[in-house]
């Protein structure tokens, strides 16, 4: 009886050992069977929430996959990534904002990516045109579309009922937006409310004003520079000139971003702003702030407000394609569960043409209560992409300090345009080649 017993635990024994053995050989071969891909994004606190969401949902539907997240603010964002693409150890997976494809694509970042869609039967259809539009370079895709959204004037609701000033039609040109800008300016001092307020760091900005007055920033071809031209500069001196009479906050100037303009806006001390999905979110964080999404005022020329898009794209040194490709698919392919969970956050308006994303996304609760069929409204009569093209970061950076010398009166904007433009078409015809 003994010896059987000894031959028993023998046995237990013995099997406990092979089945450890077997369970550490596995464990093995599925870590070596794991490929890690790096994926790059922006975002604030507000929205970094959702892209951790993705992450955890993918590598549980895709465990040999394992995504590491490389996230910065989007001020230094891109300064980084041409960083890592010049040290040759770039992202897989990487967020482009449209202002800096044409400059991505010039570096030769991003892979083409038209042959995967080919293969899998990605339907291009189902996105709205304009964001496939600025993921197109040279006639091939590079990116499926994230964010394609306009750049709204958002208004203060609260403001405008407390002044009495009903909301302009939606297609309302510059008479309409000085005259409320100027109505909804009263008080002084730290109580003093402002009828507007801009940034002059981003063309994105300006430009909207000078379309309305029939002016551009390059000719149609984008080969010149076109914001010396009558139409263009009157339209920056009109802007410059509410800012000097005191319509404008004197700190929006130079604001780097548009974290002081939304404080202003939530306090009600500021009653009309450009905003992106990222200040509507921000926005819609402070309880009790009625507001709306609105076009820009329009003129000679209707489409005047900014409709843009993002790219995400794969990097042309990626060694991980197929990795990096099934990610791709799932974080903003018309089939992949990206496009509703960031509608569930309401990070950004819909990119797919499916109401269903509508649904999620504009919460009737929640303002700004209007954005669906105004968004679908500026679509249609009212947005118009950028004119982008390599050299655009050089051009934005040397047209600042020319806006706020205009802003602040030292110089007109005729003169302004005219001075700077000789060193503007400088970059344009040397990012041309």
């Amino acid at each position: 009886m003994k010896k059987i017993t000894v031959v028993v635990v023998m046995v237990v024994v013995l099997s406990a050992i092979l089945s450890a053995g077997a369970q550490n050989e596995k464990a093995v071969s599925e870590q070596q069977a794991t490929t890690t891909i790096q994926y790059a994004f922006w975002g604030n606190p507000d929205a970094i929430g959702v892209e951790e969401e993705i992450i955890n949902i993918f590598e549980a539907k895709n465990p040999g996959i394992k995504i590491e997240p490389v996230v910065s603010g989007y001020d230094d964002y891109h300064t980084k990534l041409l960083t890592l693409l010049a040290g040759g150890v770039p992202p897989d997976v990487v967020r482009i904002d449209s202002y800096f494809f044409q400059d991505f694509m010039r570096a030769k970042a991003l892979r083409e990516i038209s042959d995967l869609i080919d293969r899998d039967g990605i339907d291009l259809s189902k996105y709205y045109p304009l964001g496939v539009q600025e993921n197109t370079y040279a006639d091939g895709i590079y990116g499926l579309p994230w964010g394609t959204a306009p750049l709204y004037m958002l208004l203060n609701l609260k403001m405008f009922r407390d002044a009495g000033v009903p909301l302009p039609p939606m297609d309302w040109d510059w008479k309409d937006f000085a005259r409320i800008t100027k109505t909804l300016t009263k008080g002084e001092g730290a109580e003093k409310q402002f009828g507007f307020a801009t940034s002059v760091r981003n063309l994105s900005s300006i430009l909207p004003f000078v379309w309305a007055n029939g002016g551009d920033l390059f000719d149609p071809s984008m080969t010149y520079f076109a914001f010396d031209k009558p139409e263009a500069y009157e339209a920056i001196q009109k802007l410059a000139d509410l800012y000097r009479e005191g319509y404008m906050p004197q700190d929006a100037l130079n604001a780097p971003s548009n974290t002081v303009l939304n404080r202003w806006f939530v306090n009600n001390k500021l009653a009309m702003m450009g905003g992106a999905a990222s200040d509507i979110l921000t926005i819609q964080n402070v309880e009790g702030t009625e507001f709306e999404a609105w076009p820009l005022p329009n003129g000679r020329i209707k489409k005047t407000t900014v409709y843009k898009s993002n790219i995400v794209g794969i990097s042309s040194q990626s060694k991980k394609i197929d990795q990096a490709w099934t990610f791709l698919k799932f974080l903003r392919g018309p089939e992949g569960v990206g496009e509703e969970l960031y509608m569930k956050a309401h990070r950004i308006p819909p990119t797919i043409d499916d109401q269903k994303y509508w649904e999620m996304y504009a919460d009737p609760l929640k303002y700004p209560k209007q954005i669906a069929e105004n968004t679908t409204e500026i679509s249609k009569k009212y947005g118009r992409l950028l004119p982008l093209r390599p050299g655009w970061l050089e051009v934005q950076q040397l047209l600042t300090p020319v806006f706020q010398a205009i802003f602040l009166g030292e110089i007109t904007a005729e003169k302004g345009m005219k001075d700077i433009a000789p060193s503007v078409q400088a970059i344009l015809n040397k990012s041309a080649h």
